[in-house]
């Protein structure tokens, strides 16, 4: 028999303490992502955070959701997005998954969305008939650095036990890659020129303001206290020790060697003209917001993200912003650029069919977490 458990909002506090969960074979939700929705600001103590499928009372499956609200025709709303969903290997054909699907969707009154999915979930998706889709945003990833070590085993899997190689090979790469970057790092920083920056973990009135201004039409307006949620709660922990955890027994993402979010106010003479939200990953940057004039600014602010990651040792920045991403596809700093897709999906229950007066920001959704 299948039985589904819905988790709340309210019931994470006695979750956290609830030691058969934490020590069941494989984990549903990490701790910090359990709790980051607890002190999400834009959820409800009656919002539903997880639900757990169980069947003949073996807990073998899990669908966790994201509150957000969002804005729609001038409308405010709210919405889940779907940010994890997998069922055990042995329950298939039971029809458990699409179940979870269906609970989760009767739960939040059809109000939900997926911000970024497998090719394999967007066929069940799709079969259900609950979605129409939001937006299929164009973006590039642009290559600093030799990478092979994260390309290779994720194209071919089967490369994993060549690690060291992949490592070496990127280490001998990267000694004649940097020389060339530490020579255009020059002309990068020659254009900024009067330029100066403030990393924030609180957003001030001015940067407020300019947000208010370079957001519209944007799915989910954002303000202070989500970006100081995103910055003080983070899904994915740095963990040094990494082959110490128990991330195994997680299939999302938990933790990682290295995780950090930086809040970038850009400054010309005494003025905020640009403020960036950057994720980074081990080696990989993603731009997850990104407001300012893109008729005056985009080079300046494409250069200041493009500096950081020079001094970070980025190797690839990952963008969906359409002046920046343009700006990347005609700069010589990279070594290569290829193209990205991101496809989001949103529910036909809120009446509407064209979103193409709607922005979709990379870190919309659930992509800024993970």
């Amino acid at each position: 028999m299948i039985e589904i458990r819905k988790i709340y909002k309210k019931d994470i506090p006695s979750l956290m303490e609830e030691q058969s969960f934490w020590n069941h074979e494989f984990l549903s939700i990490s701790k910090h992502r359990l709790y980051a929705h607890y002190k999400n600001p834009n959820s409800d103590a009656d919002d539903i955070v997880l639900l757990l499928s169980y069947l003949n009372q073996e807990l073998v499956g899990y669908m966790g959701i994201f509150i957000d609200k969002i804005v729609l025709d001038g409308k405010n709303d709210k919405i889940g997005w779907l940010s994890t969903w997998w069922v055990h290997p042995k329950t298939k054909g039971t029809g458990i998954g699409r179940e979870i699907l269906n609970t989760m969707y009767d739960a939040n009154g059809g109000k939900i969305g997926i911000s970024q999915f497998t090719p394999s979930a967007k066929r069940v998706y799709d079969k259900s008939g609950y979605f129409y889709t939001l937006k299929e945003n164009q973006g590039v990833k642009a290559v600093l650095r030799s990478n092979l070590s994260f390309v290779l085993p994720t194209i071919y899997p089967s490369t994993k036990s060549l690690l060291p190689l992949w490592k070496a090979m990127d280490t001998g790469l990267n000694v004649f890659v940097n020389i060339k970057l530490s020579l255009q790092k020059q002309s990068v920083q020659s254009r900024l020129k009067g330029i100066s920056l403030e990393y924030l973990n609180t957003i001030d009135t001015e940067t407020q303001q300019l947000i208010n201004r370079h957001n519209k039409g944007h799915i989910s307006p954002k303000n202070n206290d989500f970006f100081e949620w995103l910055k003080a709660y983070h899904w994915v922990q740095e963990a040094p020790l990494l082959s110490m955890t128990n991330k195994a027994k997680y299939e999302f993402s938990m933790c990682d060697q290295s995780f950090n979010i930086y809040f970038i106010k850009i400054i010309r003479n005494h003025h905020c003209i640009g403020f960036v939200a950057l994720q980074k990953r081990n080696f990989v940057s993603k731009l997850l917001f990104a407001y300012y004039d893109d008729s005056k600014y985009a080079a300046i602010v494409s250069d200041v993200i493009k500096l950081q990651a020079m001094e970070q040792n980025t190797r690839e920045i990952i963008c969906y912003d359409p002046s920046i991403r343009d700006n990347f596809k005609k700069s010589g700093v990279f070594l290569y650029k290829t193209n990205k897709l991101k496809q989001s999906i949103i529910s036909k229950v809120y009446n509407k069919s064209d979103f193409n007066d709607v922005v979709m920001n990379f870190g919309d959704g659930d992509c800024s977490f993970a």
